[in-house]
């Protein structure tokens, strides 16, 4: 039979906290460029939210 596994916090707290610890740091030094790619994905979303609005509005009124 195994034994049980025993986790100890702390040490998973500490690989947490060194694991999080550089990925903050990647995340601050490309900010700018996230930044830039979300401003770009969320008018993608606006121009095809609208778009699918129009499409929708002209087969109403070819219903009429």
């Amino acid at each position: 039979m195994r034994a049980p596994i025993n986790i100890d916090l702390d040490y998973v707290m500490k690989a947490f906290v060194g694991i999080a610890s550089p990925v903050l740091g990647v995340i601050t030094s490309y900010q700018e460029q996230i930044e830039w790619h979300l401003r770009v994905a969320s008018l993608v979303v606006g121009l095809a939210v609208g778009v699918m609005s129009l499409v929708s509005m002209l087969k109403k009124l070819r219903r009429r």
